[in-house]
């Protein structure tokens, strides 16, 4: 028979945690043996965040696995739910049981638990005691954490599988258990649901020891299991997004000098210090917002980088690009001024010219069940889905790019731009702007690929001299599309027609009314003496 006397380190080697582990009882001066009390040392520790290189970091954490020679287990997404169906059944009817009496007690619930065989029988007495007594106190703990007690929907929840984890993971370590090695460690990477928090609570409470890989640094590592901050290493960063655990050891090692450069990029290329690699920011969410702009401040600004443009930012893997979205009404009574506006726009690779409509093609074929198919539990859109569906027309392009677009898509369909026809209900325009953004023009995906968010922004030139069709409702979709993707988009028509205004809603887009209208007002190509003077200027 054995009592546990777990006494938590407050220092530790974060180095050599699997090693130390293999040999935890060892240290003579932290180890007594006195009748049947064990006194040991325990490790509670958590590692905060990522290092610079992913690949380094796995075989980090591998590492003290290998080296702990089985002492050390993985438990993160290798927890056991199943349960006998027996089982199953007992505790369901003790359930029932304790909601027609209001609520059991946490010591009345583990005396139930023990008398209806759903609590694990060891042959040590006292190792079946401190299994019930830690139950009880963990059950009171997580009773006092809801207003309704023992009543609220997760203390069940969270109970049943304590239950089952007991079984199938503290009962099996307990039976094979050799205390003249210690008790078993597990490892924990990543985040947990609220059932795995209080397991995890429930192993440390018991005496085996915790290992914690929080890449991500969530809170409740800390909180949950009163971890002290002598016992937290902080890598040199924070992951943004919970990357999977590789099964075994990474066999790629970095150079030293690829480590330097991942160390360089840290420190000088991080999200808002201005300074940024080319296209680092590609495999981000995209926000585009409107800036409100005079006539030259929409020229101006277009041939500005966004990172110096106003309300710029980037934060939480989505870079926000403030854009121009304007339309002239007329033209500029002194034309030189603004056709050097205009010339210093298109002489730009990154500008695309539009002079004729329709610039798409209408998408005449019912997308109903592709729509509905992509639909998240959520009633929206869900880029995944559309990503992996067969009909997702964008495949062929970098995962990020596509990850944007049907971002993108998703946001413009939730909320169109678009005006509705009349008698046109919310579902059938939002059917409408899924079919027609499921195929952007051509030389939309091309500015969207050589757009590097930080930098120059690709402008779409809109010159309507209303010389042949009519710009129509699939041009305004795609226009609404390119303004969420984060292009800058200009419109001139020299006469003071309506044409966009006729498909997008007021207030999408700034309006300016110029000095002039003009009738026969043809669109002025630079000249090649311009061109070569601006070569050599």
């Amino acid at each position: 028979m054995v009592s546990l006397n777990p006494i938590r380190m407050k220092s530790w080697d974060s180095a050599t945690v699997g090693s130390w582990l293999k040999n935890s009882l060892e240290d003579h001066t932290q180890v007594k043996i006195e009748g049947e009390n064990l006194t040991y040392p325990q490790l509670v520790c958590q590692y905060v965040g990522n290092s610079l290189d992913d690949d380094e970091y796995f075989a980090f954490l591998h590492t003290h696995v290998n080296d702990s020679l089985g002492k050390l287990i993985i438990l993160s997404g290798a927890l056991n739910k199943e349960i006998k169906a027996e089982k199953l059944r007992a505790i369901n009817q003790l359930f029932d049981m304790h909601r027609k009496e209001k609520g059991l007690s946490p010591n009345r619930m583990v005396a139930f638990l023990d008398g209806h065989l759903l609590l694990p029988k060891l042959k040590d007495p006292k190792l079946n005691r401190r299994i019930r007594t830690v139950m009880i106190d963990l059950l009171k703990e997580l009773q006092a954490t809801y207003k309704e007690g023992t009543l609220h929907h997760e203390y069940r929840r969270i109970t049943i599988d304590l239950v089952k984890w007991l079984f199938n993971h503290v009962e099996p370590a307990l039976e094979k258990v050799d205390f003249k090695n210690g008790l078993q460690g597990y490892l924990w990477y990543g985040s947990a649901t609220p059932s795995e928090k209080w397991f995890l609570k429930y192993l440390t409470r018991f005496g085996f020891h915790v290992v914690i890989f929080n890449p991500c640094d969530e809170s409740w590592p800390k909180q949950m299991l009163a971890i002290d901050d002598q016992l937290i290493y902080r890598f040199p960063k924070v992951a943004s997004v919970l990357k999977p655990l590789p099964d075994e050891m990474p066999k790629i090692a970095g150079t030293v000098a690829f480590k330097a450069t991942q160390e360089i990029d840290e420190i000088m290329h991080h999200d808002n210090s201005g300074l940024y690699k080319p296209f680092q920011f590609k495999s981000f969410s995209t926000n585009s917002i409107r800036l409100k702009t005079t006539v030259d401040e929409a020229f101006l600004i277009s041939k500005e980088r966004a990172m110096i443009r106003p309300h710029f930012e980037v934060s939480n893997k989505q870079v926000t690009i403030p854009v121009v979205f304007a339309k002239m009404m007329g033209i500029d009574r002194n034309r030189k001024h603004f056709w050097n506006h205009v010339h210093s726009l298109t002489e730009r690779d990154d500008t695309h010219v539009i002079r004729q409509f329709p610039f798409t093609t209408v998408q005449k074929a019912n997308q109903m069940f592709h729509y509905r198919a992509a639909l998240g539990a959520d009633g929206r859109l869900d880029p995944e889905k559309m990503k992996s569906a067969n009909w997702w027309t964008y495949g062929k392009l970098p995962n990020g790019t596509q990850t944007v677009i049907g971002e993108t898509i998703a946001k413009h369909v939730e909320n169109p731009l678009l005006i509705p026809h009349q008698g046109e209900t919310k579902e059938e325009l939002q059917l409408y702007a899924f079919s027609q953004s499921m195929v952007l023009p051509e030389f939309a995906i091309r500015l969207l690929q050589v757009f590097d968010y930080p930098q120059f922004v690709p402008t779409v030139f809109i010159y309507n001299e209303e010389k042949g069709p009519e710009l129509s409702r699939s041009d305004a979709n795609a226009l609404c599309m390119i303004h969420h993707l984060g292009l800058d988009i200009i419109l001139v028509n020299p006469m003071g027609h309506q044409d966009m205004e006729r498909w997008i809603q007021e207030g999408t887009f700034d309006l300016h009314w110029m000095d002039e209208r003009s009738f026969e007002e043809p669109f002025k190509e630079q000249s090649v003496v311009q061109k070569i003077f601006k070569r050599f200027r």
